[in-house]
C-alpha cells in the first residue's frame, strides 16, 4: 500500500470505530470539520466562518469526542507517513545497491577510503569515536506508555499487510486484529488517573529504548563492522563506540521532584531492564548454541572457567547432564542464570545504604565468557545472532543508558566550598571573585588529587 491507501484504511477504521463507540453523528460533525479545515486551507471563501460555527456549536460531550477523533486521526497518519518514510529507505537501499545508501555508515567510510585515507589514519579515528544519544523528557510530553504501545501494534499489523505473500485468510484476520486495536485505543483514556511523576517520565524513556534502541543501535554496529571489512580489512572496532545516556531521574538543577530516592529507583530500573533483556538474549542463544565439543574442542580458560562455577544450579545442572557434549549451551546457560538471579536483588535498598555494595554481577562477568567463546567460534557463526549478543552487552552494559547526574550550581559551590575550608586551601571560597575562583580552580585541576580523610 502507498502512503494515500494507508491513511485510507486507517481513516475508515477509525470512522467505524467512532460510529459504532461515539454515535454516526459525532463521526459526520468530524468529518464535516475536517473537511471545512481543508477548504480553509487552500482559501476557499468562506469555510473559516462556518467552521468557526461548526465548533462553536459543540457541547462538551461532543466536543471532548471530536477532539479524542482528531487526536486519534493524526496519530495514525504520523504513523502513516513513518511508514512511507521507511518505505522510501528501504527502495533507495534496492536501487542504489551494491553502492552505499547516501548517508550511511557504509558511505561514510567508503569515502574516508576514496580519499585515500590509510589504515593508521583510520585506526586513529575508530579509536575515538564516540558518539553517545541522550534522552531527555519533559512532564507536559509524556504519554502513557499504554498509548505508545497501542500504536505499535498498529504500526505492525499494518506493516504486515504490506506484505505480498499474505493469503486472503491472513489479510482478514490481520485486518480484524488492526480495527480491534484501533478499536482499544479509541477506548482507553490519554490521561493518567495521577499526575505524571519523574518515575513515569523513566519509564516512558526505557520504552523507547526497549522498543526502539536496543535492536537499532546492534545494527548500526553491523554496519560499520561490515564497512570496514570491504574498505579496511585489516581493522576492526570491538568496544563500545555508541550508547545511550539520559537525564530522566538525575536531573536535580531545578526539579525538585528528583531526590535521591528517585534517583535509586531510575538506577534499579534502568538495569532492571539490561538484565532482563540480556537474559532473554542468552535464553534464546544457549537454546541455538549447540555445537559439539567433538568438532570444537573449548579452550582450557574457558573449561577452567566452567569448572570454577561447580556445584551448578539445579537447572543448570540438569542441561549440562542432558547436554553433556555441549560446553557453550552450557555457559550460556550460567550467564543466563546469573541473570535471572541478579534480576531478584534489592538494587535500590542497596544504592540507599551508605555503605558500599558490590553487585551479584557485572559486564565483565558476561563478556569475559562470551569472548571466550568468541575466541573459539568460526566467523560464519560469530556474524549471527552471536555477534548481535556481544554489541548489545557492550552498548548497554547492565544499565541500558549512563544516567547524568545534574546538581545545582549552588549546591556545587557549596560542597566545594566546604571542601576547600577542610583543605585549608581556600578558607573564604564562597566569598573570593568569580575571576579568582577560576584561578584557583584551574591550578588545582593541574595538581593530584588531595588526600581525603576517611571515617573508620
Amino acid at each position: 500500500m502507498d502512503i494515500s491507501q494507508t491513511i485510507r484504511l486507517l481513516g475508515d477504521l477509525l470512522g467505524k470505530v467512532i460510529s459504532e463507540q461515539e454515535s454516526p453523528e459525532i463521526f459526520d460533525i468530524e468529518e464535516r470539520i475536517r473537511l471545512q479545515a481543508k477548504a480553509r486551507r487552500a482559501g476557499e471563501a468562506g469555510t473559516g466562518a462556518k467552521l468557526e460555527q461548526e465548533v462553536a456549536a459543540l457541547d462538551a460531550d461532543k466536543g471532548r469526542a471530536v477532539a479524542t477523533a482528531f487526536t486519534t486521526y493524526f496519530d495514525l497518519v504520523n504513523l502513516a507517513e513513518e511508514l512511507h518514510r521507511v518505505d522510501l529507505l528501504r527502495q533507495q537501499k534496492v536501487n542504489v545497491y551494491p553502492e552505499p545508501l547516501k548517508g550511511s555508515i557504509a558511505e561514510a567510510v567508503a569515502t574516508l577510503k576514496a580519499q585515500k585515507l590509510t589504515s593508521a589514519q583510520m585506526q586513529a579515528l575508530l579509536d575515538k569515536l564516540s558518539i553517545e544519544l541522550v534522552l531527555t523528557a519533559h512532564p507536559t510530553e509524556t504519554r502513557r506508555r499504554t498509548i505508545l504501545s497501542k500504536i505499535q501494534r498498529i504500526h505492525t499489523f499494518v506493516q504486515t499487510l504490506n506484505y505480498s505473500d499474505l493469503t486472503p485468510q491472513r489479510r482478514d484476520a490481520i485486518q480484524v486484529n488492526l480495527y480491534a486495536e484501533i478499536a482499544n485505543l479509541w477506548l482507553t483514556s490519554r490521561k493518567r488517573a495521577v499526575k505524571p511523576t519523574v518515575t513515569d517520565e523513566v519509564r516512558t524513556g526505557l520504552y523507547f529504548v526497549d522498543a526502539v534502541f536496543w535492536n537499532t543501535f546492534p545494527e548500526l554496529y553491523n554496519d560499520l563492522c561490515h564497512a570496514l571489512e570491504e574498505h579496511y580489512p585489516d581493522l576492526k572496532i570491538n568496544r563500545r563506540w555508541l550508547g545511550l545516556a539520559s537525564w530522566i531521574g538525575g536531573d536535580r538543577d531545578g526539579n525538585p521532584g528528583v531526590t535521591s530516592d528517585v534517583t535509586a529507583e531510575t538506577l534499579r530500573l534502568h538495569r532492571g531492564l539490561a538484565v532482563e533483556k540480556h537474559r532473554e538474549m542468552l535464553q534464546e542463544l544457549a537454546r541455538h548454541m549447540s555445537i559439539s565439543a567433538e568438532r570444537i574442542w573449548p579452550s582450557e580458560d574457558l573449561l577452567a572457567w566452567v569448572e570454577g562455577r561447580r556445584p551448578f544450579r539445579d537447572h543448570v545442572a540438569y542441561v549440562a547432564e542432558r547436554y553433556a557434549s555441549e560446553p557453550y549451551r552450557l555457559v550460556l546457560t550460567l550467564l543466563r542464570e546469573d541473570l535471572a538471579e541478579a534480576s531478584r536483588e534489592d538494587m535500590k535498598s542497596r544504592l540507599l545504604e551508605a555503605g558500599q555494595h558490590s553487585a551479584f554481577i557485572s559486564l565483565d562477568d558476561l563478556l569475559i565468557p562470551h569472548e571466550m567463546i568468541e575466541r573459539m567460534l568460526p566467523d560464519s557463526i560469530l556474524q549471527g545472532d552471536f555477534n548481535v549478543a556481544g554489541n548489545k552487552l557492550r552498548t548497554f552494559g547492565l544499565h541500558s543508558a549512563r544516567l547524568d547526574i545534574r546538581e545545582n550550581s549552588e549546591r556545587l559551590n557549596s560542597a566545594l566550598a566546604e571542601l576547600l575550608r577542610a583543605l585549608e586551601i581556600a578558607p573564604a571560597y564562597e566569598q573570593m571573585p568569580v575571576t579568582e575562583q577560576v584561578t584557583l580552580l584551574n591550578h588545582l585541576l593541574q595538581q593530584p588529587a588531595p588526600k581525603l580523610a576517611h571515617n573508620a
